[in-house]
């Protein structure tokens, strides 16, 4: 499972470092994990961590202009800008993941190589691009002519939570 990050700022390090030496000394055991993110997020005047998570997500809120629902069942592997930023370990929802890109490409157009994988690499967020143009081509989501040079998407009828998704693709 990965983990979703929440970045950490400060406008003034000086004020930082005062409040944390005081937050720490107050203190007569070393502080836990999660005692240690309580502390970073008063140190720049918030409640406690999940203040600074709640802020955070608030600020990352969608600004896509897509308002198609992201499907339940990747939603911990897609971000709210329908990036994919972790390839799922079960294979079923490696499956459903693959019509999520398969939703990328237009029907009846032509795509080369090159242009496949740079569709992908626009909606990931790792580097195996290759992984997923295989996958789509052997589940028969993507077609490509035998000496591979250029490919097309498939006609085929995307599970349920993907319909919307179908007939968007990106400008």
């Amino acid at each position: 499972m990965s983990k979703n990050l929440t970045p950490f700022s400060c406008d003034d390090t000086s004020a930082l470092a005062k409040s944390l030496r005081k937050q720490l000394q107050q203190r007569e055991t070393f502080p836990s994990h999660v005692e240690m993110l309580n502390i970073l997020a008063k140190a720049v005047g918030l409640q406690n961590f999940q203040q600074l998570r709640q802020q955070h997500a608030e600020q990352s809120s969608p600004t896509s202009c897509l308002s198609v629902p992201i499907p339940k069942r990747l939603m911990p592997f897609v971000s709210v800008d329908y990036i994919m930023h972790t390839w799922p370990a079960k294979y079923a929802i490696q499956q459903q993941s693959l019509w999520f890109f398969w939703c990328r490409f237009q029907y009846q157009q032509s795509y080369s190589e090159r242009q496949v994988n740079d569709i992908l690499k626009g909606f990931l967020d790792f580097e195996d691009f290759a992984l997923i143009r295989r996958e789509l081509c052997n589940q028969k989501l993507l077609k490509r002519t035998d000496d591979g040079r250029f490919y097309w998407r498939a006609s085929a009828t995307p599970p349920e939570g993907f319909e919307p998704l179908a007939d968007y693709w990106p400008n």
